[in-house]
């Protein structure tokens, strides 16, 4: 009996101590320390301070690096591209780029037809007459609007008034904006253009005809009619401004416009390295707004002009790559203006003249067409 006796109270002291040890492991569970397990345990997530590692994307190689873009000796065409070279633009792209300097827009839609060079600056007009002939060209951005540098300089002492254009000797050159501008002045003041003798030769040409008294009067761009200017010619009219007098203020006779064009072969082969360019050309846009005195010694500097000038003449244009319908609108008025006068057999499409998708690849705000 009393053997049994002890057996319970074993018995009971064995039960009382495993309940205690749950009552205290219960009171433990608030220090949330999970029992081992054997399970796998998640990856380890970085701290705040130190981020995951991310892998940037590399840039597109470039096609090519070496390239040559042609221009023509004026402030309408090359200060982009001089300005690109001059502050190391392109090579920050990653390109070796040559500039070629041509006397007139004809001249760079020439050199962009044999292949000599692989992408040009040119005013409107001789691209317009290439594509128009058939020259596989495309526009590729814009770079300037030039309208207020398009200028009639005459011989005062033979022309007063636009009205005495009649049966003068008047110089322009052939298949460029001036010979454009010649024909709107025509149509604008009613000039009988049958009586005029027009002289058809170069820009370099212009000065000794006109100081030799071979013309009374030519239509040309910037910086030749301020040449004609300081050897005794007056600006009688530009393409926004009139200075006849009595007339005097502002008037929009043309509008022009110098553009970025490339040989389809090259442009579409060669899509990143067009990207480059623009990128590059586009820091110049900024570099020739907020520092017209450094632009203007670069551009002095590789055209052999004087800064002064320079300055002066750039303040005449407007400087940008953006292609809008102002653009698109200029040019197609310009191809009906030389439809008109026989220098085109159609007016070419622009909706494929015009190639957006570089330009909208670089900075889609600067491109407001389809």
């Amino acid at each position: 009996m009393s053997m049994k006796r002890k057996l319970n109270s074993s018995s009971l002291l064995i039960l009382l101590f495993v309940a205690l040890t749950l009552l205290l492991a219960a009171c433990g569970g608030g220090n949330n320390k999970p029992a081992p397990s054997a399970s796998p345990q998640p990856s380890v997530s970085p701290s705040p301070s130190e981020p995951a590692a991310t892998t940037e994307p590399s840039a597109p190689a470039l096609e090519t690096t070496s390239l040559s873009i042609g221009t023509a000796r004026d402030t309408q065409l090359s200060p982009l591209i001089v300005i690109a070279n001059e502050e190391g633009y392109f090579k920050e792209e990653g390109l070796e780029v040559k500039i070629e300097l041509f006397a007139a827009g004809p001249d760079v839609t020439a050199a962009l037809g044999s292949k000599s060079i692989q992408l040009g600056s040119s005013g409107d007009i001789p691209p317009i007459i290439a594509k128009a002939s058939g020259l596989p060209i495309e526009i590729i951005a814009q770079q300037a609007d030039i309208s207020g540098v398009q200028t009639l300089v005459v011989n005062s002492d033979k022309i007063k008034t636009p009205a005495d254009l009649n049966g003068k000797k008047v110089a322009y050159v052939p298949g460029t904006v001036s010979e454009a501008f010649f024909l709107r002045i025509v149509e604008k003041y009613g000039i009988d253009a049958k009586s005029v003798e027009p002289f058809k030769i170069g820009p370099t040409e212009l000065m000794p005809a006109f100081q030799a008294g071979n013309i009374d009067a030519f239509v040309i761009w910037q910086p030749v009619a301020l040449n004609g200017v300081k050897n005794g010619g007056v600006a009688l009219l530009t393409g926004k401004e009139s200075h006849v007098p009595g007339e005097e203020g502002p008037q929009q006779l043309i509008s022009s416009y110098s553009v970025l064009i490339g040989h389809n072969d090259f442009v579409d082969k060669n899509p990143e390295t067009v990207k480059a360019v623009l990128r590059a050309l586009n820091k110049s846009v900024s570099f020739i707004t907020a520092s017209p005195d450094a632009a203007a010694a670069h551009i002095g500097k590789t055209l052999g002009q004087d800064a002064a000038d320079i300055k002066t003449l750039i303040a005449l244009n407007h400087y940008a790559l953006n292609l809008t319908p102002e653009l698109v609108g200029a040019l197609e008025t310009i191809s009906q203006f030389l439809l008109d006068n026989e220098k085109i057999k159609e007016v070419p499409d622009f909706k494929t003249f015009i190639d957006t998708s570089h330009l909208k690849a670089v900075a889609p705000e600067l491109v407001t067409i389809p």
